[in-house]
């Protein structure tokens, strides 16, 4: 008879008061069954309840087992402490903030009494996502694939892509643990589960895991993000600890006993496919990192790729990863990259063919040929692959005339080119190691449902019929009226009543629902002096906005309105001062003809770029990028930048909003402006996500609650402003950001502040104004060009421009560059302003305004005009 198995469940306890309730109902919840378990909670220092609440669970419910109580040392040495404690045949370690399904343990008893029980050495529970902020349990994590057949055990030597990267989800045997003195690394507080779970593996006398397919371990997707995995900037083990105390050793360990097999180094793959796409996002980069530490964490992965081999590097396929972080592994890791999948078309337009390829080292000698003779790039860049710093891999850009049959030979090798990203192929065709999962027969419908299936899809195409019994029939029927409005819209484009107005069409925006940007400017150029180029311009209807400009007289097309598909079917240029996502792909791109869009896109910028915008701009398919400052243009094109934008697509020409502004400034003599202007930007931690599509945000906390409240309300009411007003005369204006229009309910200004809420002529009042006040906003640019004073108030300096905001540092310093001083405190930003404000104060430095001539060269009121001969001379068709 088999006997019953004990389980030995160790919960680690630290400040987990608030979910802890959750899991004992777990607990309580348990399905019965022929198994045995004992409780061991490791109070880690915890100051609050957490550790009383186990107690007490555990005298109410009568569960063999005890609450231990320790100094605070990290979870890894709390675990430890309840492996030295468990009595059990298994152990195993679920976090105190998850949850567990109600037959967890009945379906791991089953597993280890049945034939299983005495072959695997592991068993491995079905983990799913719990999202606190819905309630929503979804089956959508990224090794999910485990579980898709029914296999009773997996030989990791035969499936190595079973990967176990988590404790808190797996039962041991606490023997196997007891014999090899198998620990979690003391106070690593990243990776600590996976290098666990291996060096247990590798101590096994087989690496058979049992997969529990119906015990499903919930892990927790907390709504405040104050979990482990949301803390790297303030752990160190994040770019360190996991390499230098985790993995090397365990690598090493692996050498040791005859080599690294192939399942831990996907183990290790698939912890570095999340660690180095970080880089690329700006929430996540690691510029809190001095250059020493990053050159650290370099030379960390270095040690650990070395340990990798190239075939487990190219094969892997557990999670994506792209051609270039795969490039970048090999790289590391001293390997050559392959003849083939380095060298891509990226771009295939007219004017604008584009190749790129991936080189280690010295940039090699390239030579590119159309039908046999050498042809000359029109454009050239090396890109800075800025992953923490490292400068071993390099991307190359080359904009190419539109020439046939282009071909290209690196270092005197023809390298093949190939459209897409850049692939390194199969390693290793046929090996068992690329094996993912279990071949599957194929699904064989029979006609006659086939034809019932067809049949139900017409009637919910027409009829838009929920059916919810039969989802795939709703599929189906979804897809089929997407299919035929697309094909409706794509005829009636062609048809010279409906599409022939918009052929070759401009449709020039700014925001979806407003104005008063550098679109705004360019179309009133067109309109007024190239009234034959065939200029529209689109917004959102029902706003004020649409009411302001028609009675303007502009045409205007309804932004996502049937019109405005069909206008983007013929025309030839969009152009906009926005880039979020509803400007650049304002409608699928399966409305077009071939799914590709006719039109280029015209990125006129809403304001001057001081910050580094490349995993923005990067994201975005840009065909011509204005810019109008020397210095913003070198940002962006110069070599060993990270932005993919070359000089022939990055042009110095000027803002049409600059040709307004230098206008209006010159009726609004210095001596007799009375305005202060205070303009801040807004703050992306300070926003929830976007609800829907181009709905606007919502702020996370109360106005007043927030750093960013009280800073700029403190100064509006500060007494040195209100003297300016009593005094001088003064008027204080506020000018929120838009995002904050409408999301400040709990604020009541002074009533000497005038606060504009509207949608008013932001130049006008720019170049009324004596001092303008603002904080990393490029408003300071076109304050400078209304020759107005500016002050910058940066209380939050430190979190703003490292990464808290959409931007990430960049070439702007403010200390040097800037056309103002700049205070951090509150105190000093009153004093700096009515210093700017005051006549009999000191003169102004002079170097601010060299600054701004020596910035801003092409304040000539032409950039329109510039604007416009340019989009003609590299978009005519």
């Amino acid at each position: 008879m088999t006997p019953t198995p004990k389980f030995s469940v160790v919960v680690p306890l630290f400040r987990t008061e608030k979910y802890l309730g959750d899991l004992l109902d777990c607990f309580d919840s348990q399905v019965p069954d022929d198994y045995a378990l004992e409780f061991i909670f490791v109070d880690d220092g915890s100051d609050d309840a957490s550790g009383a609440m186990a107690k007490s669970w555990l005298d109410r419910s009568a569960h063999a087992g005890q609450v231990i109580r320790q100094d605070n040392g990290g979870v890894s040495r709390a675990r430890n402490t309840g492996i030295t404690a468990a009595t059990g045949d298994w152990i195993t370690f679920p976090d105190s903030d998850d949850l567990l399904s109600d037959n967890y343990f009945a379906q791991a008893a089953k597993t280890v009494r049945g034939a299983a029980g005495s072959e695997a050495v592991l068993l491995s529970a079905n983990v799913w996502y719990y999202d606190e902020a819905t309630g929503n349990r979804r089956d959508q994590h990224h090794l999910r694939h485990k579980f898709r057949d029914n296999s009773a055990t997996v030989d990791l030597g035969l499936r190595p892509t079973f990967i176990q990267t988590q404790a808190a989800s797996a039962f041991f045997r606490l023997d196997i643990i007891r014999e090899h003195e198998v620990s979690f690394v003391d106070g690593l507080r990243v990776a600590e589960d996976a290098v666990f779970s291996a060096t247990y593996l590798l101590h096994a006398p087989n690496s058979v895991v049992a997969p529990l397919k119906k015990s499903i371990y919930y892990y927790r997707q907390r709504s405040d993000a104050t979990s482990a995995a949301n803390t790297y900037k303030t752990n160190p083990d994040f770019y360190f600890g996991r390499f230098d105390r985790g993995y090397l050793p365990l690598l090493e360990l692996a050498q040791s006993q005859g080599g690294v097999p192939r399942w831990l180094e996907y183990l290790v793959l698939y912890d570095l496919g999340w660690y180095l796409p970080r880089e690329m996002e700006r929430e996540r980069k690691a510029i809190h990192l001095t250059d020493d530490e990053k050159t650290r964490a370099v030379r960390l992965l270095q040690d650990v790729l070395h340990r990798i081999s190239e075939p487990a590097v190219v094969n892997y396929r557990l999670t994506r990863i792209s051609g270039e972080v795969r490039a970048l592994m090999l790289t590391l890791g001293g390997r050559p990259l392959p003849d083939n999948g380095m060298v891509r078309v990226s771009r295939n337009l007219p004017g604008a063919f584009e190749i790129c390829y991936l080189y280690q080292g010295d940039l090699p000698t390239e030579s590119v040929e159309s039908t046999g003779r050498a042809v000359t790039p029109v454009a050239t860049k090396t890109r800075k692959l800025d992953y923490l710093g490292q400068d071993l891999l390099h991307e190359r850009i080359l904009r190419l005339p539109a020439l046939p049959d282009i071909s290209i030979v690196l270092d005197g090798k023809p390298r093949p080119l190939q459209y897409g990203p850049y692939y390194l192929g199969v390693f290793e065709a046929s090996s068992a190691h690329s094996q993912m999962t279990a071949p599957t027969k194929p699904n064989l419908v029979p006609m006659w449902r086939q034809v019932a299936i067809r049949g139900a899809a017409e009637v919910v195409c027409y009829t838009k019929a929920p059916i919810r019994s039969a989802p795939t029939v709703v599929k189906k029927g979804a897809a089929l009226r997407n299919k035929r409005y697309n094909a409706a819209i794509q005829n009636l484009a062609r048809t010279p009543r409906v599409g022939g107005k918009y052929t070759d069409a401009w449709l020039i925006m700014d925001r979806v629902a407003s104005g008063h940007d550098n679109g705004e400017y360019l179309y009133n150029y067109l309109r007024a002096e190239r009234p034959k180029i065939n200029a529209w311009f689109v917004i959102k209807k029902d706003t004020p906005e649409w009411e302001r400009l028609t009675n303007l007289g502009f045409r205007l097309i309804a932004y996502r309105s049937l019109e405005h598909k069909i206008a983007l079917q013929k025309a030839s240029v969009v152009a906009s001062s926005q880039l979020d996502v509803e400007i650049v792909t304002p409608i699928p791109n399966t409305l077009y003809p071939r799914k590709r869009r006719p039109w280029r896109f015209v990125y006129l910028q809403h304001g001057v770029l001081q910050h580094e915008l490349s995993h923005w701009f990067n994201s975005k398919d840009i065909d011509l990028l204005t810019t109008a400052s020397v210095d913003e243009q070198e940002s962006i094109v110069a070599d060993d930048t990270s932005y993919k934008l070359t000089s022939d697509s990055v042009v110095l020409t000027g803002f049409p909003r600059h040709d307004d502004i230098v206008k209006k400034a010159e009726g609004h003599p210095y001596d007799e402006r009375s305005v202060v202007l205070i303009a801040p930007t807004w703050r992306h931690s300070l926003f929830l996500p976007k609800s829907s599509f181009a709905a606007r945000r919502k702020l996370r906390a109360p106005f007043l609650q927030t750093d960013y409240g009280r800073n700029w309300m403190g100064l509006l009411r500060h007494p040195e402003l209100k003297r300016l007003v009593d005094e001088e005369h003064a008027q204080i204006i506020y000018l929120p950001h838009p995002n904050f229009r409408g999301n400040t309910a709990d604020v009541s200004y002074p009533d000497y502040v005038t606060v504009i809420d509207g949608a008013p002529d932001i130049h006008e009042l720019m170049a009324s104004a004596r001092v303008t006040v603002t904080d990393y906003s490029s408003i300071f640019f076109d304050a400078a060009l209304a020759k107005s004073r500016v002050v910058y108030f940066q209380f939050d300096q430190d979190a703003f421009l490292n990464g808290s905001h959409t931007y990430l540092p960049g070439y702007w310093d403010y200390d040097e560059h800037g056309f103002g001083p700049v205070a951090t405190e509150l105190s000093d930003a009153a004093r700096l302003t009515t210093e700017a404000y005051d006549d009999k104060a000191s003169q102004w430095p002079a170097i601010y305004q060299d600054r701004i001539t020596r910035t801003l060269p092409l304040a000539d009121g032409k950039s329109a005009e510039r604007i416009t001969q340019l989009i003609e001379n590299k978009f005519r068709r």
